[in-house]
């Protein structure tokens, strides 16, 4: 993430040099907000409406890259997660659609009986002196007949593991590259704003200016200047 947002800010840096060499010009007749408008929905359509088709092309570019990036994560995401889910039917005996809490206890316990054993400790621990209210707490916590799961092997519990490890990473970095995409819209919206900026400055500073300058103590000398 740390090396994304470093990314960006060279990208950033190097957008605004492109916009200063450019100068903003033609855009007399361009709205900003519209530009705003459209580097937000997609990055680059705001430089390609005032004229910026290069930075336009570069935009999209990264977004494409972007786009891609998350879809690749995510379906190896679905995969990684598929493998576990056929994994515990297969060899732990879990049948149906769990949720992911149940499918991160598999992960640590050989079989549910064990998992129940410390779902009992726990009770233990927060109803010390009262016995039926542990009772309830293993039966509001545990995991029961057909609930039940029991690994054949300790090694395919462990591979499950970090398949399913691998699952979740995936994922997480799916929606990291979520972040990207944000990242992107953010640095195309700014690069459209310092060219509208530097635009205003360049006509501004092209327009006749009234001057006054004193000549002496008691006069002044009134003009206009501008710029050649």
């Amino acid at each position: 993430m740390k090396n994304g947002l470093r990314f960006a800010g060279v990208l950033l840096a190097v957008m605004v040099m492109a916009s200063a060499a450019q100068g903003g010009e033609g855009l007399q007749d361009k709205s900003m907000g519209k530009a705003l408008l459209f580097s937000l929905v997609l990055p680059g359509t705001g430089q390609e409406y005032i004229g910026s088709h290069k930075r336009a092309r570069g935009m999209w570019a990264a977004d494409a890259a972007i786009w891609t990036t998350y879809a690749l994560f995510t379906v190896q995401g679905n995969n990684r997660e598929d493998k576990y889910k056929e994994m515990a039917y297969l060899f732990a005996d879990v049948s149906g659609d769990r949720d992911d809490s149940y499918y991160q206890a598999i992960a640590f316990y050989t079989s549910n009986y064990d998992y129940n054993i410390d779902v009992r400790r726990e009770a233990r621990y927060i109803y010390p002196y009262d016995p039926a209210l542990q009772d309830q707490y293993v039966l509001d916590h545990g995991y029961f007949d057909s609930d039940g799961w029991e690994w054949d092997d300790v090694g395919r519990q462990l591979e499950y593991r970090n398949t399913r490890i691998a699952s979740k990473e995936s994922h997480r970095r799916a929606t990291l590259t979520i972040g990207f995409a944000v990242l992107n819209r953010m640095v195309s919206m700014i690069d459209v704003y310092l060219t509208f900026k530097l635009s205003d400055e360049k006509r501004l500073s092209s327009f006749p200016r009234l001057m006054v300058e004193q000549q002496d103590r008691e006069g002044f000398r009134v003009y206009l200047s501008t710029p050649f």
